[in-house]
């Protein structure tokens, strides 16, 4: 069975929802709905992953607070190893603030202990345990980015593929960061959303160039729109159509679409496409990224309710 390590960022979302519109200065709205849950990228990819089967650990750094301890009390209750997270003291776990709408969200971060993780620990030693290795949120992490190039070198080294998701560019450098093609040049497969992708290839819409940055995959998550892949060496394009479901919060829903690619590719199914678009599809049912994450059996009755079109692989 793979073994998965996620290397990442952690930090808690609080998620309001049922607001009329976005917040407007001076004024006051009421939401219906606010809940604390696991946030962070990585985490609930890892979480996601631990609940579909396989077995998940995770390192990185959490803060000396009652917000680090909730972090790592929610990992290990979806069974997310966490002995290689370390609590730095004086410092702050982050926290996102997530304001969500039925088609999107809008998110503020304040990063805390999360922009200083630095992938200390990430070795030959400890990566010699797992089989695939995914970090996410890329321009969060200001900390690692630096070392991931080397880390995803060191990873195919000992045998273990690699994934990355891109996550939004607070600083809007994209293609400009020093440490990204480097990074994407090591990486299997890469899963930014239709709007990092377009953002990655200066405002136009252009899989098949992004493609040919990326070692392996290139997995484009388009919401509404199902995903597109470019697979090499032909840079075919891919396209699987999104399943027909009630969005409730779109929250971690391109997480939860990571893990259902990578569980479906490290277990050798014939569809990771249409699985993963419907582990997406699924979390938007519900609030926050993590609720009621599904087992891999749950998640076919789930496809099984729904008449999906084949798609290309």
């Amino acid at each position: 069975m793979p073994c998965v390590l996620v290397a990442g960022e952690l930090n808690a979302d609080l998620v309001m929802t049922g607001l009329p519109s976005l917040p407007i200065l001076g004024r006051e709205m009421i939401g219906t709905g606010f809940r604390m849950t696991l946030g962070s990228s990585s985490a609930i990819t890892a979480v996601r992953l631990a609940t579909l089967g396989l077995a998940v650990d995770f390192v990185g750094w959490v803060g000396d607070d009652e917000m680090g301890r909730y972090v790592i009390q929610q990992l290990e209750a979806f069974g997310v190893g966490v002995q290689h997270i370390r609590t730095i003291a004086g410092s702050a776990t982050g926290v996102t603030l997530v304001l969500t709408y039925p088609r999107d969200r809008a998110m503020l971060t304040y990063p805390g202990v999360m922009a200083d993780f630095n992938g200390q620990g990430i070795n030959h030693d400890l990566l010699s345990a797992y089989t695939h290795l995914h970090v996410g949120s890329f321009f969060l992490q200001s900390g690692l980015q630096a070392q991931l190039p080397n880390i995803f070198r060191l990873a195919h080294k000992g045998g273990l593929t690699t994934s990355l998701d891109s996550g939004w560019d607070p600083t809007e450098q994209w293609q400009t960061n020093p440490y990204l093609q480097p990074t994407l040049a090591g990486t299997d497969w890469f899963f930014p959303n239709e709007s990092e992708a377009t953002a990655l290839t200066d405002g136009v819409w252009n899989p098949v160039k992004l493609s040919e940055q990326v070692g392996g995959k290139l997995v484009i998550k388009r919401g509404a729109d199902g995903a597109t892949a470019v697979y090499p060496p032909t840079r075919e394009l891919v396209n699987c159509p999104a399943l027909p479901v009630e969005v409730v919060d779109t929250t971690g829903a391109g997480d939860a679409f990571n893990a259902g690619y990578l569980y479906a590719t490290l277990t050798g199914r014939a569809d990771p496409l249409p699985f993963a678009i419907a582990c997406g599809a699924q979390a938007v049912t519900q609030v926050g990224g993590t609720t009621n994450a599904p087992t891999a059996a749950e998640l076919n009755e789930f496809i099984g309710a729904y008449q999906y079109p084949e798609s290309k692989e």
